[in-house]
């Protein structure tokens, strides 16, 4: 039984469609698990195919940047479902669940192969000799953790308020078996566990230390050491390493995680992720609007465009389906919500992500531009393909909500505004001013990207701003039990724990 399931979830991965050189994955319907793992390559294949599986629409191919955002209180949303989510009715309709329940089937399905790989690492370990056996086993179980770690932050409590419920199953096996669920607490510790074990399979592994991000296909037609950024790297493992921590209260462990990332990969002249810049991002031909360079672990989408961007954010798309922020009519970009999110109108995120459309009647409409497809002819730029889901940036915030140091917080947030061409300086004179700005700026750095709802979530915030209001300082009241997704009503039925 056990096989049959092995082969039956690693075929599916296989069969799905190649993206790019990097995913060298040639499957055949004939192939079993036992060849799969004969050779390196075999391992590869399914270690592609859990990064491939990533795009699922049902995850961060689109839930986490339209439903979770909305969740947010970032964007306006109407009709049923959209509404649905802004009011966390999690329970409205069938669309509405079936969101949240594709969301945590699929997660789990994605972490029953990375157990494999897992598995399959040990007993085979004489078909990875050299890095290739570290690199393997380390990128599947920082895989394993992330994604468990954002089941926990969306169907988890604020765990800083109930760290000992009961709330979802850290698996770890690869049959049938029904995983109990865990404490919050519990899961936390399975989390920075396999964090910490990859953190050190890699830091002996990982050609990124040596090649950099390698964002270029190989002369030698061999990619597995390359195109980091798409990759669970060292940086990246130690970087979620930084955010569990802060979720778990930790906020020594995060300081110091956060910060050895800026010193280790901002030395003056070698960064490993540098910024980007300003002309990069306002390029008037072929803008980078993800701010690539600076992203440390990315899921790769060729369909960003049409699925992404044209799925949530087109301004042609029915009102019910386009996310935005309110507007009125025949309203400059710089106004309501959009000014008092970027507060300096030259800051290179307003600049890049916001536009304004005008229909054939002459009614403006502002539209969110972080996923629109350039119309330049470069396919090879690299945020072309690019759903950021760890950056540079969220280190800097990190290490500035925990330093012990407000002169130093104030520093690592004015440097972020810095590099983000802001022409003024935040003060952090005290500990309300500085959490106030702190949630401010991750407010205008993850937009579109799925974060911002967690971070209201562990901080407990209970008045949020009101994302259906046009006019500026408008808020609603958040009960505390709406930051809770219910499990899905089959994992329940499931169930007898």
């Amino acid at each position: 039984m056990k096989n049959i399931i092995k082969f039956s979830a690693f075929l599916l991965l296989l069969l799905m469609p190649s993206c790019e050189k990097w995913i060298d994955v040639k499957p055949s319907d004939r192939v079993s698990e036992q060849i799969l793992f004969e050779s390196r390559e075999g391992f590869l294949k399914a270690l592609n195919g859990v990064y491939t599986g990533l795009a699922d629409r049902s995850i961060y191919g689109r839930t986490t940047i339209g439903p979770i955002e909305i969740m947010a209180q970032y964007f306006k949303g109407n009709g049923n479902f959209n509404g649905a989510y802004a009011q966390y009715s999690y329970m409205a309709n069938d669309v509405i669940k079936k969101t949240f329940s594709d969301y945590w089937s699929k997660s789990y399905y994605l972490i029953v192969n990375c157990n494999i790989i897992i598995d399959e690492c040990d007993e085979k370990n004489p078909i990875l000799p050299g890095i290739w056996y570290g690199l393997v086993k380390g990128e599947a179980l920082a895989l394993r953790a992330f994604l468990h770690l954002d089941l926990l932050r969306l169907y988890g409590p604020i765990y800083s308020l109930d760290k000992d419920k009961a709330c979802i199953p850290y698996v770890t096996n690869t049959n049938q078996e029904v995983t109990p669920l865990l404490k919050a607490e519990q899961v936390m510790e399975n989390i920075l566990a396999d964090l910490t074990e990859a953190m050190k399979l890699l830091k002996d592994s990982d050609p990124i230390f040596e090649n950099g991000v390698a964002n270029s296909s190989s002369l030698y037609g061999d990619n597995s050491l390359r195109y980091r950024q798409y990759r669970m790297n060292y940086y990246a493992v130690k970087g979620l390493l930084a955010r569990a921590s802060l979720w778990s209260g930790n906020k020594t462990a995060a300081c110091q995680y956060a910060s050895e990332i800026i010193n280790e990969v901002q030395v003056a002249g070698s960064e490993v992720f540098p910024f980007a810049t300003v002309a990069m991002a306002t390029d008037g031909t072929n803008p980078n609007r993800v701010f690539s360079p600076e992203v440390m672990f990315a899921v790769y989408d060729q369909a960003i465009g049409t699925e992404i961007f044209g799925q949530l954010f087109l301004p042609l798309l029915p009102t019910n389906d386009f996310l935005t922020f309110p507007f009125q009519n025949n309203n400059t970009l710089y106004t309501g919500r959009i000014s008092e999110l970027y507060t300096d109108n030259s800051d290179i995120r307003y600049r890049a992500w916001w536009g304004v459309y005008t229909t054939t009647t002459g009614i403006n409409y502002n539209y969110f531009r972080k996923y629109e497809a350039v119309a330049s002819n470069n396919t090879s730029a690299q945020f072309r393909t690019m759903i950021p889901l760890i950056r540079l940036s969220e280190m800097y915030l990190i290490a500035a909500e925990c330093t012990a140091s407000l002169t130093e917080a104030e520093q690592l947030v004015n440097t972020l505004r810095e590099k983000r061409a802001c022409s003024t300086r935040l003060p952090f004179t005290t500990e309300t001013e500085r959490m106030t700005n702190i949630t401010a700026e991750f407010r205008r750095e993850f937009l579109g990207e799925g974060q911002m709802f967690y971070f209201y979530k562990r901080q407990a915030t209970d008045v949020l701003p009101d994302a259906q209001q046009y006019a500026p300082g408008r808020t609603i009241n958040m009960n505390l039990q709406q930051y809770v997704v219910p499990l899905p009503d089959n994992e329940i039925n499931y169930r007898t724990d």
